[in-house]
């Protein structure tokens, strides 16, 4: 399967799965998800704060920023074959992710309510952009042979996977909402690593 073929997938999974969190067969799901993550949250309640850091709206841009640093350092070349691609991963999430809120106002778990977060849980945002970044960097490193595929891809998975899952932790949102960020942020990832693609000499 092709990165178009797996952005189209990831982007139409969104789609259907923000339908199925409509039912309430999938909200009973989440709820039982919140209710044992209730239990634990004390004690997670550290660890997933540091986890969530990627999904940061100062973090996410600045891995990118890092990436692309390293690439112009160690490789050279024209600057816009990863900047751009970088840059739109971090800027195509954000939007990406907004625009399905602005359609679908699916209300936060209620620890989150009662601390004054409104805005809308579908999908998770931090989950979203960690993800699109994370995949299209190690892309870039990898393809740029400056980190092995087999490092660079089982660490941005393993960073995202933790960033979803601090999210629900936290309480912040349900567990749909980061298996829709995480399809979110690879539709993302697919088409700023084929702009990449399309860049590279």
């Amino acid at each position: 399967m092709n990165r178009t073929n797996v952005g189209v997938a990831a982007a139409l999974g969104v789609a259907a799965l923000a339908l199925a969190t409509r039912t309430r067969a999938v909200q009973e799901l989440d709820d039982a998800l919140e209710r044992e993550m209730g239990h634990r949250r004390p004690r997670l309640k550290r660890a997933a704060a540091l986890a969530s850091l990627p999904g940061e709206r100062f973090m996410h841009p600045s891995i990118g920023a890092a990436a692309c640093v390293a690439v112009l350092s160690l490789r050279g070349g024209r600057r816009r074959r990863v900047l751009i691609p970088l840059a739109s991963a971090s800027l195509g999430a954000i939007i990406a992710h907004h625009a399905v809120k602005a359609v679908y106002r699916r209300p936060r778990p209620r620890i989150a309510l009662r601390q004054g977060k409104t805005e809308p849980a579908f999908p998770s945002g931090h989950t979203a952009d960690s993800t699109a970044v994370l995949l299209t960097a190690a892309w870039v490193l990898s393809r740029e042979g400056i980190v092995p595929a087999r490092v660079a891809f089982p660490i941005a998975i393993g960073l995202s996977a933790t960033t979803g899952a601090s999210r629900v932790a936290l309480g912040w949102h349900w567990g749909t909402d980061v298996v829709g960020g995480w399809l979110t942020g690879i539709a993302v990832a697919a088409g700023s690593t084929s702009l990449y693609e399309r860049l590279r000499p």
